[in-house]
């Protein structure tokens, strides 16, 4: 199975502090990671790890951080066939500080030059395609040379993309993924999470933008909402003891493509892709947080039994399709059930609602 990743590429340096550091001080620091990142390239490590053939497409630029990126990818084995070299620009670099006290997060992009791919005559037939949305024209030429591949989008603002081109490469892609923040911002409206009602609208207005997509939002700790059998519904996330969310998201998508190819219906796939995803929270940076494939399904096995794959692939809407995965319906017929949302600790899926009449929430 052939897989590539289209997208950014940056050379992460991770540093945890004991507390975010003052204006006009000086910190002694003990640790520091440094690995290749950016989310498509992140996603390619997963899927790598997780035993597929994965190529990846994306700029470097002329310097140390550049061949130390492309040693490191050709080390695990990710196929470099796509990968530039830009000889006047620089690479992007992300510095990120870490505080321990607390798990937040500042990451410190440096880009002083935008890298884009420009060879797009991709060779081989790949079954999985995946885009973070920075390389609009790359991905367009991948999606139009594999039809039949099941492809995933990251529509995240953390990669400085265009979100007009988000929003048109989501017309043309089978999964898109969209955090909270993304669409808060497509949308115009505000998630609150102690009202269902808000990331009932949020959906339903991204369903109407893009009608023939599957639509998965993801909820920072919160889980992640999707459809499935004609309801919008929450998975939380599972339970871990958290130090760093970086790359979460990104780890989520590359696992929730797996699933997706494994042939698991959507909500085991995301429930996938949540225990990935949450794993990787236990550990700072994101390469080496990146969990084995085992110790996903161990996880799932102990607590949810055992991990049986569909003879057949299996769209948001829980119906069986042909091999090539099939549109979700739109939610505008979902017909949500009555039950209260769920704290993010609890394991068992639930239909959002509209709160009753005088509810507090």
């Amino acid at each position: 199975m052939n897989a590539l990743s289209v997208g950014r590429i940056a050379y992460d340096i991770t540093i945890p502090v004991d507390n975010y550091p003052e204006e006009n001080s000086k910190m002694l620091l003990k640790e520091k990671m440094e690995y290749s990142g950016g989310p498509a390239c992140n996603v390619a490590l997963l899927l790598r790890k997780w035993n597929c053939e994965t190529y990846f497409s994306g700029v470097i630029g002329y310097d140390d951080y550049g061949s130390s990126i492309k040693k490191e990818l050709d080390n695990d084995n990710v196929h470099t066939n796509y990968l530039e070299t830009n000889y006047e620009k620089h690479t992007t670099m992300n510095v990120v500080l870490v505080n321990k006290s607390t798990t937040s997060r500042t990451i410190l992009a440096i880009e002083p030059e935008v890298n884009h791919v420009k060879r797009s005559d991709y060779q081989e037939n790949f079954e999985l395609i995946y885009s973070d949305g920075f390389e609009y024209s790359a991905t367009l030429s991948a999606l139009n040379q594999n039809p039949t591949s099941i492809s995933l989008l990251g529509a995240s603002l953390d990669t400085g993309n265009d979100e007009k081109e988000i929003m048109t490469l989501g017309k043309s892609v089978k999964y898109i993924t969209f955090s909270i923040d993304f669409a808060e911002r497509q949308t115009r409206m505000k998630a609150d999470f102690n009202n269902p009602q808000t990331l009932l609208n949020i959906y339903k207005e991204l369903k109407n933008r893009l009608p023939n997509t599957n639509i998965i939002v993801t909820l920072k700790n919160m889980g992640a909402m999707y459809q499935y059998n004609d309801e919008i519904k929450v998975m939380p996330t599972i339970s871990v003891k958290e130090v760093d969310r970086t790359g979460a998201g990104d780890i989520f998508d590359g696992a929730l493509l797996y699933g997706l190819w494994k042939k698991y219906d959507i909500e085991k796939a995301i429930r996938i892709a949540n225990i990935a995803a949450g794993l990787s929270t236990t550990k700072y940076g994101v390469k080496n947080s990146i969990p084995l494939l085992s110790e996903v399904i161990n996880y799932y096995e102990q607590r949810f039994g055992p991990l049986e794959v569909a003879e057949q692939p299996v769209d948001s809407t829980g119906t069986a399709q042909a091999p090539a995965a099939q549109p979700a319906q739109n939610t505008a017929t979902a017909n949500p059930q009555p039950a209260a949302p769920q704290t993010p600790n609890q394991t068992q899926t639930t239909p959002v609602q509209t709160p009753p009449p005088n509810n507090p929430s």
